[in-house]
């Protein structure tokens, strides 16, 4: 594909925002192909010229100072002529380069390419900061299963963090990408006029300087003095003019560069407040999750601190109703032996009061059979 081909058209997004494409094609353009640098000084070549006469001495006739000035006047006029097709070209690429700034047309569209190009600059960014935010989140979830508030609050201060890194992203670092990418090419366009105009300047200042050479090629040919005299003022004058009309176009381009960038600078903030408008509202709907989550995490763990005190307090009470039953058992055989031993001392009593009484019985009866027997 001929390079010619990627000039934008007029009114296409890539003849206002990226210039650096418009500077390339200002080499397509016709008749601006890029010339031959300006021959040097005539007489140099004159030095150099001598050179094979002089090897070829032996074998041919040594040229005449009319001829070797003639043929100095010849190159001189060469040179001068080059020299002057180069500085125009260079004018003709300078102002056809401030000719594509003249349209402020599409800077609407220009700034809306800034906002597609800084949106895929922190695309990654953002995408990488939801993932955080989302895994964070998700431990927030399980902050709570361990019971210790202390951990539900860590857990909730990274899910922020990371919410806040996806608002940073989204909105700040996007509008910061488009601000960058603004000034960056208004910066190369800058400096694109800077290198047109010198190149401009520098080959008018050559033609200048072949034209002083021309003069001595064309006095020592044997021009007539009013003759050369009035071509070397009519040159400088060319020469010299060309130099102005590059400043002045330098001028222009840097004025018409300012006034662009501030038009897509106008359009590009409001798209800039929107982006970090929408994502604030994004962080606080981030926001509210994080603090419905903690909440739950926060119950959560409330409820396995109270669930871990009751099993604490119902296995203590366990312990206590076993460490006394254990006591009771160990009592029961002390408390049964006092019970024995006045069981058999109410039996030895009653087997001697049974016979204190039969004693008594028997001896009564004695009495009463010997009375008895008396009588």
């Amino acid at each position: 594909q001929h390079p010619c081909s990627v000039v934008p058209n007029r009114g296409s997004i890539m003849a206002r925002l990226f210039l650096a494409v418009a500077m390339v094609s200002l080499l397509c353009l016709p008749g601006l192909a890029q010339p031959a640098p300006a021959p040097a000084d005539s007489t140099e070549q004159d030095d150099d010229s001598t050179q094979p006469a002089e090897k070829e001495a032996t074998t041919a006739p040594k040229p005449s100072k009319e001829e070797l000035a003639k043929q100095a006047l010849s190159r001189a006029t060469e040179a001068h002529k080059e020299a002057l097709k180069h500085a125009d070209d260079a004018i003709k690429k300078l102002k056809a380069f401030v000719h594509l700034l003249d349209d402020h047309a599409d800077a609407k569209t220009a700034a809306s390419g800034l906002e597609e190009s800084a949106q895929k600059d922190v695309e990654k960014s953002t995408e990488d900061a939801e993932n955080t935010f989302r895994s964070r989140l998700r431990t927030l979830v399980k902050s709570g299963s361990g019971g210790d508030s202390k951990e539900v609050a860590a857990a909730a201060k990274k899910a922020n963090r990371a919410a806040k890194d996806v608002e940073l992203s989204a909105g700040d670092d996007k509008a910061k990408a488009m601000r960058k990418q603004r000034n960056h090419i208004q910066k190369a366009t800058k400096e694109e006029a800077h290198t047109l105009a010198r190149e401009a300047r520098e080959g008018a200042h050559a033609a200048v300087k072949a034209a002083h050479t021309l003069e001595r090629a064309q006095r020592h040919a044997g021009v007539k003095e009013d003759i050369y005299e009035r071509a070397l003022d009519r040159n400088e004058r060319i020469g010299e003019g060309m130099e102005d009309q590059a400043q002045d176009l330098q001028d222009k381009a840097e004025d018409k560069i300012e006034r662009y960038f501030g038009t897509v600078e106008g359009r590009a903030e409001p798209l800039e407040d929107d982006a970090r408008e929408e994502a604030a509202k994004h962080f606080a709907a981030e926001r509210r999750a994080v603090r419905g989550v903690t909440k739950q995490a926060g119950e959560e763990a409330h409820k396995v601190r109270a669930a871990a005190k009751k099993a604490a307090a119902e296995a203590k009470a366990e312990a206590k109703a076993a460490k006394a039953k254990e006591a009771s058992a160990e009592a029961e055989p002390t408390e049964a032996a006092p019970k024995e031993a006045k069981h058999g001392t109410k039996a030895n009593d009653d087997t001697k009061a049974k016979h204190d009484t039969k004693a008594n019985d028997d001896t009564k009866a004695k009495h009463d059979t010997k009375a008895n027997d008396d009588t």
